[in-house]
């Protein structure tokens, strides 16, 4: 009994650690985008959470099975696994659809055409600032409702804000039309698979691979498609071919170390060892 006890007391401390850790990078990405942060801090502390909450998610996954009550917080586990991923999601939209990604400056004259809310949604999305795009977003999609681009990015700022049912109804809009589209089979397949059911994680593999075998020129779907076959299928080789993909698709530089890095890891545990 008493083993028991101290079992629970542990696994409640490691659980309260990792919601600080999960609210030190949302703080993180915010004083960020304020300026309070530059790149190099920002790069150093974000690495340093994302390992140490890696570290705390394995050891409570010794202390107890979720249930499926549990299945938001596993969802949420994974955003902040998997940080350095993020920088992937963010740019997803604004490869496929031609919009600015963060620093670079509005050029032409400012109208309120939907291409133009467009723009300032997903600036205010880049700043973290869900709820401001949000309200944009659905201004836009109220005059022009079947715009992909917008319907992405909705999609997009719905995952961000942990409402993925919302976010997988507008991708499935977007691909009765576009049954082809990259990024909404991206984006729905890497939010299927963060869902703890088998059933469920099976059908988000499938639209990461039907992603792949478009050939897309983005990173994206290769990074997403290797943590998967690396964390969930445990298949080192396919992870490994994947996030060589990515690498020759010029990721950013903390992604391209971190990538590197991870290669280096699986490379070294395939390697057999000396009798």
């Amino acid at each position: 009994m008493k083993e028991c006890t101290q079992s629970s007391s542990g696994g409640a401390k490691l659980t309260e650690e990792q919601e600080f850790l999960l609210r030190s990078l949302d703080d993180l990405e915010k004083e960020h985008s304020n300026g309070d942060l530059d790149d190099n801090e920002y790069e150093t502390l974000r690495n340093d959470y994302t390992h140490r909450l890696a570290t705390l998610t394995r050891s409570l996954a010794g202390f107890e099975t979720p249930s499926p009550s549990q299945n938001s917080r596993r969802y949420l586990w994974w955003i902040g696994v998997i940080a350095v991923v993020g920088i992937a999601a963010g740019y997803a939209v604004a490869q496929s659809s031609g919009l600015r990604a963060p620093g670079e400056p509005l050029s032409g004259e400012i109208d309120r055409s939907p291409r133009n809310r467009l723009a300032s949604a997903q600036s205010l999305f880049f700043a973290n600032d869900l709820e401001g795009a949000r309200g944009v977003i659905e201004e836009v999609l109220r005059d022009a409702p079947e715009m992909t681009e917008a319907l992405v990015l909705s999609a997009q700022i719905h995952e961000r804000m942990t409402n993925p049912l919302a976010a997988i109804r507008q991708l499935d809009q977007v691909l009765e039309s576009e049954p082809k589209n990259i990024d909404a089979l991206t984006l729905r397949g890497w939010i299927l698979v963060r869902i703890d059911e088998p059933d469920v994680q099976i059908e988000g593999i499938r639209s990461l691979d039907e992603a792949i075998s478009l050939q897309p020129v983005g990173f994206d779907p290769y990074v997403f498609r290797g943590f998967v076959a690396r964390e969930l299928e445990n298949d080192f080789i396919l992870a490994i071919e994947m996030y060589e993909m990515a690498l020759d698709r010029d990721p950013p530089d903390a992604m391209r170390a971190e990538l590197t890095r991870i290669i280096e890891e699986m490379s070294s545990e395939l390697q057999p060892t000396a009798e």
